[in-house]
């Protein structure tokens, strides 16, 4: 009789039971949003470090351009061709002579070129040559009037064994990249290519 009175009814036990599992429940809730809160607090604490991580990016000081500097002449054996290729100046490009995307400015490379001996060199100088920059990427520019203007005829067309030329290449840089070097590849190609590196 005893034992009876105070034994729990079904309904009160599983009430009892949902009751736990929503505390439960509850409380997972709430360590998720913890969680959570902790992920966002770490993600802020990371955004100066992250940000100082950025300005290396945009002038990495472990970047490191091998070669002789600019003004140096260096032998390419290019597919046949023997040249003896110089790049003699880097310089500005002013925005009156050309017009490069917002956020860039124009940089001019002047290259001689000759073809020492073996095949015709046949290419393209924008093609060949590239700009190796602290930040972002560099790319071709137009170049519609000064001493760099872009010729309708690539200097780099048709070098018979003998020839020497003179040219000149635009490109668009990030403006508050650094020039660090200048790479040219015969045909456009990762094989013979040379490095030249600016003073610094």
């Amino acid at each position: 009789m005893w034992e009876s009175a105070f034994r729990p009814r079904r309904g009160s036990l599983l009430a009892i039971i949902a009751t736990a599992v929503g505390i439960a429940g509850c409380g997972g809730q709430a360590a998720i949003t913890t969680t959570g809160s902790a992920s966002s607090a770490s993600a802020t604490s990371t955004t100066a470090p992250g940000q100082a991580g950025h300005h290396h990016r945009d002038d990495p000081p472990a970047l490191k351009v091998h070669g002789p500097e600019i003004g140096a002449t260096q032998s390419v054996h290019a597919f046949g061709s023997f040249l003896h290729v110089t790049v003699t100046k880097v310089g500005a490009v002013s925005r009156a002579d050309a017009s490069p995307p917002p956020g860039d400015r124009g940089v001019a490379v002047q290259l001689r070129i000759a073809d020492e001996a073996g095949q015709t060199y046949d290419s393209t100088a924008s093609g060949d040559l590239s700009v190796i920059v602290s930040r972002g990427m560099s790319v071709p520019l137009d170049i519609r009037a000064g001493a760099c203007e872009t010729q309708l005829v690539d200097f780099e067309s048709h070098l018979y064994s003998g020839d020497v030329r003179t040219g000149c290449v635009g490109f668009s840089v990030p403006r508050h990249a650094r020039v660090l070097g200048v790479r040219f590849s015969p045909h456009a190609r990762p094989r013979g290519a040379v490095t030249w590196r600016t003073a610094r």
